[in-house]
């Protein structure tokens, strides 16, 4: 689908964006806020998709992988 999924690691944030688009929107954690709750993210490292396009996230600082479903 030539998606692009970025795990922004500094800003603690996942950003997406859509084939052909130079503007990403935010789709996990919060720009710039750390944290540890189900949904912020602490220094996010890499991103992977399962067959069903829920996103797993690789939660450096917080030592987790967070799974956010496919909305």
């Amino acid at each position: 689908m030539n998606n692009l999924y970025v795990a922004d690691y500094g800003n603690h944030r996942v950003q997406f964006f859509l084939s052909g688009e130079m503007n990403g929107r935010t789709i996990a954690g919060f720009t710039g806020v750390n944290g540890n709750n189900a949904s912020s993210l602490d220094s996010p490292g890499s991103v992977a998709l399962d067959s069903q396009l829920n996103l797993y996230v690789n939660d450096v600082s917080n030592h987790r992988v967070q799974k956010f479903l496919r909305y």
